[in-house]
């Protein structure tokens, strides 16, 4: 195989360029893992951005006999996106959406995520019918290709029933769009052998009566193990049959390179109530009488499960008080209007009569409250992980079972629980469908552990198949999981026919070789995830992938799972002592792609399910790199922050002049040709670099009212006044005075004001003890101002807000009482009754910054925009800007990965753009113009 893929790299690199063949150990390692529990190592990751590049990937391939396997997101749990050959990631520049004029269809390419087009539909009341729990972050690629279902859409709305067409690369580089009557009449022509060995397969099947009725009553059920082969007797066409085998078949049978989707309903209103029952019997029991009311979801959640999340934040009081058969079903019903609504509460109040309950049940429709209940059913999978041992991974198997038998089904995995001693296990699901998941942490660092683990999938296998006739995957894909026994659920005959399929569509095996069909019985005990003990920060990490989606370096560098994935390899290299120079390779390059280009911004813990912040672990790394000369820099810098402003003033004013006298391209020149020549040691200069700001004078109070505010300009804004591009010569400081001036505000001004900081700075390049003190003196200078925290206090840069927000939490309550905001929380709260606003008939965008984001500051935002201007726009694409303090001057490739969308993003009408951060509004001006 090595020759053969050494000449697939030699032809590629004809056409696809050398930063998008990745073959470092890093970066390899880093894409070897996916949300499951294994981990293959590729030998080349190609980051493929459009249709032409895949099809060429494709055809070398297929001449090579290369094996292939693509990913989206890579949030698949059975390990069907991992490969040791050849793996194509198709992520950025597949984020194509179209919208029929009827809204009843959506066309998505793979990298587009699902929320993302749920975000697009949302106005019109429609939305996708897929709706895994991994919506947030899973792509629509990895949604077709494993017929990704979720909580609400059940066996009716998911990818295979709701498909209208789709784009799909063959394994030897064929192209059909079945949505295209050109495109499907020019393939019935070239491919007539393919299209009629379906065709005979279809009619085959549909004489085999005892076969077709297998498949039907298999698809009854939710089903994910093995082929789609329900395509094969629901359809006679075989180019329907080809896309409906394509769904499921986990990047197996082709490359779906575009899907249009039939949209469904988003009802408008919706209400949920969290149903405590006596035992798992009674809840189950319960389920088909639901199954005939209006509900859009029923959640089991048995003891265990409510056990794990009943210490959490948000969480019910009385979930501790339940007694230990206790077993809830968390239900959601949705109407076109309210009485509709209040009609199906009835009803299932009325189906629910005949049961007592823990809890007296009470539907709700007020957001906070839904989402308080939801939030108990989203926390099961984290709160496993997150309480497993260091040093293991967290297993989530999906099962499905008749409805009729699922509480006999439910109380006999309880009992395999106990068996194998995996006391923590939680047993959750979509009960609507009788799909089960079921959670616990393994350890597969010996020998008698793999063995435990593999007793009781055995176990598992036989309990579904042989007693229930169940499914071994529902929703989360056959993958290397259960390809040993996707003959064992099927039978022989079915198992044969999957082969066939395989064989039609993909002769030589290069298309995701041992994924779904696997000969090896043993498979899926091998290419086990090490997850070696690294940092307590990252140890309860699962890989699962959500963390990526809001990262500003995910598409240039390494993302935080990749993060971790390759600093836990460091660690594990460390322990063990062996691989010198590897290791030493890997830590050479994690210093860029780990280090320099992490933003620490902390969006990751956002999404992350067990709130890992990232930017935590990369702070401690830097911390380590301190060395005393460097500290001494830092020290001597927070002690003389007057000087070094006013010596930032100067040079801007410096650099502002030179620009407006030689101009932006010879300035640019001369300033990119000093950078090479110091290897990049000097600060990139970009034409939207600001002048010095104006020294500080405090005001006189122009008012009796009483108000007042105490004022704490950031050393950002004390240092950049206003850039080139300014519609006016008044800096932020300045701005902030006449506004708060007109509101009748006093401002007072901290003493010392030149010489303070919040610590972000020298906090993030791992100064942590000098960012402490500058916190320290900070506090205790606003305090005096403030009168002991009588009058609020205002920050205007949201970065350094939050820097402190997070200090205080760290405190034992010294400084109770602080009123602390930035600028668009106190004009939202304390300005905007208080001026005369004239609303502007333009647009304006604005961007809501990393920090804003995490103090939940983005409606206040939108409203404090929506005041002044008639049109405001905030990108739909774009997350944190990457410029990251001063990472946009000495590594800019991140912020420009960050911002490649938003240009795009903002009609030609719009000339303004507003944040709460100086630094980032440099990055945004240079990438949006």
């Amino acid at each position: 195989m090595k020759l053969t893929l050494q000449g697939f790299i030699q032809q590629l690199s004809k056409t696809i360029p050398s930063d998008r063949l990745i073959t470092d150990h890093l970066r390899t390692l880093a894409y070897g893992s996916d949300a499951s529990f294994y981990r293959m190592i590729p030998q080349v990751v190609i980051k493929a951005l459009n249709e032409t590049e895949v099809r060429t990937i494709i055809e070398l391939a297929y001449k090579y006999r290369t094996p292939i396997t693509f990913r989206a997101a890579g949030t698949s749990l059975s390990g069907q996106a991992i490969t040791d050959s050849v793996l194509v990631i198709t992520d950025a520049g597949w984020k194509g959406i179209k919208i029929s004029e009827d809204q009843s269809k959506i066309s998505l390419q793979p990298g587009v995520i699902g929320a993302r087009a749920n975000l697009e539909l949302r106005q019109y009341n429609k939305k996708i019918g897929p709706d895994p729990a991994s919506i947030n972050s899973a792509m629509i690629g990895g949604i077709a290709a494993n017929n990704a279902s979720g909580m609400c859409c059940g066996t009716s709305q998911n990818s295979y029933k709701t498909l209208a067409s789709m784009k799909i690369i063959f394994a030897n580089g064929d192209v059909l769009d079945t949505g295209d009557k050109t495109s499907v009449a020019e393939f019935r022509k070239e491919a007539p052998l393919f299209l009629k060995s379906l065709r005979d397969m279809s009619e085959e099947v549909k004489a085999n009566e005892e076969l077709a009725d297998r498949i039907r009553h298999k698809y009854s059920l939710k089903n994910t193990t093995g082929y789609s082969l329900n395509a094969l007797v629901d359809f006679s066409d075989p180019i329907d049959i080809v896309q409906h085998l394509m769904i499921g078949s986990e990047g197996t049978l082709g490359f779906i390179s575009e899907i249009t989707y039939y949209t469904v309903d988003d009802l408008p209103n919706r209400a949920s109530a969290l149903v405590v029952f006596n035992s798992s019997y009674d809840a189950c029991s319960a389920i088909p009488r639901l199954k005939e009311c209006k509900v859009e979801a029923v959640e089991l959640m048995d003891r265990a499960s409510l056990k794990s999340v009943e210490d959490q934040p948000g969480m019910p009081s009385y979930l501790a008080d339940l007694s230990d058969r206790a077993t809830a079903l968390l239900i959601e019903t949705g109407s076109e209007t309210e009485d509709g609504l209040k009609e199906n509460i009835s009803s299932i109040y009325e189906a629910l009569s005949s049961y007592s309950f823990q809890v007296q049940p009470e539907f709700t429709s007020v957001k906070s409250e839904h989402e308080k209940l939801w939030k108990i059913r989203k926390g099961l999978f984290p709160s496993v992980g997150a309480m497993r041992k260091a040093g293991t991974t967290i297993i989530i198997e999906d099962v499905c079972f008749e409805v009729e038998r699922l509480a006999e089904a439910t109380a006999e995995l309880q009992d395999l629980f106990k068996k194998y001693n995996y006391s923590e296990a939680i047993i959750f699901g979509h009960a609507l469908e009788g799909n089960l998941h079921f959670v616990f942490s393994q350890d597969f660092n010996s020998e008698s552990e793999v063995k435990r683990y593999s007793d009781f999938m055995d176990e598992v296998v036989k309990m579904v198949v042989e007693r229930y006739d169940g499914s071994l995957k529902a929703e989360h894909g056959t993958g290397r999981n259960m390809a040993p026994f996707v003959e064992k659920e099927w039978g022989e005959e079915a198992y044969d026919l999957m082969k066939r399929i395989k064989h039609t569509f993909d002769q030589f095996n290069i298309l995701n070789p041992g994924v779904i069909l696997n000969n090896d019985p043993k498979i899926h005990l091998q290419n086990l995830k090490p997850l070696p003990v690294a940092n307590v920060i990252i140890d309860k990490c699962i890989e699962c992938g959500f963390c990526e989606v809001n990262c500003p370096s995910k598409d240039v560098t390494l993302t935080p799972r990749q993060r971790i994935v390759g600093w836990r390899e460091i660690q594990r290299l460390k322990q063990e002592g062996k691989e010198l120079s590897k290791l030493n390779e890997l830590i050479e390059e994690y210093n860029y792609y780990g280090d320099n280009t992490c933003a620490t911004d902390g969006l990751c813990a956002i999404s992350c399910p067990v709130t890992i912040d990232t930017g935590k672990l990369i702070k401690e790394l830097r911390a380590e790199k301190v060395s005393p000369t460097t500290q001494s820099i830092a020290s001597f810098v927070s002690k003389h922050m007057n000087s070094v402003t006013a010596g930032a003033r100067f040079g801007l004013n410096t650099l502002y002049f030179l620009q407006s006298t030689l101009g932006n391209n010879l300035i640019g020149g001369l300033t990119k040709s000093l950078r090479k020549i110091t290897n990049n040691a000097l600060p990139r200069w970009t034409p939207y670099m600001p002048k010095g700001a104006k020294p500080i004078k405090q005001s006189k109070p122009t008012n009796e009212s009483g108000l007042k505010v105490v004022y704490f300009p950031a050393c950002v804004t004390r240092s950049m006044g206003v850039a080139s591009d300014y519609k006016t010569n008044v800096d932020t400081i300045k701005v902030t005075e006449k506004l708060l001036h007109k509101a009748g505000y006093q401002i007072i001004y901290p003493d010392r004001i030149n010489d303070l900081c919040c610590g972000m700075a020298f906090n993030s390049k791992g100064f942590i003890k000098t960012g402490t003190e500058k916190a320290e003196e900070l506090l205790g200078e606003l305090k005096t101002a403030s009168n002991s925290f009588e009058y609020p206090i205002l920050f205007d840069m949201s970065p350094c807000l939050h820097r402190i927000k997070d200090y205080l939490a760290t405190l034992n309550g010294e400084y109770n009482g602080i009123k602390i905001y930035e600028q668009v929380e106190f004009i939202h709260d304390y300005l905007l009754d208080k001026l005369n606003i004239t609303r502007q008939n333009k647009p304006a965008t604005i961007h809501i910054t990393c920090s804003s984001t995490k103090m939940g500051l983005e409606e206040k935002f939108i409203k404090v925009a929506e005041a002044c201007v008639t049109d405001v726009i905030v990108p739909k694409d774009v997350g944190c800007c990457g410029f990251a303090g001063d990472r946009g001057f000495n590594f800019p490739e991140l912020s420009e990965s960050a911002l490649s969308n938003l240009k795009k993003e903002i009609p030609e009408n719009c000339t303004e753009g507003y944040s709460n951060s100086r630094t980032c509004e440099i990055g945004l001006s240079e990438h949006s113009g």
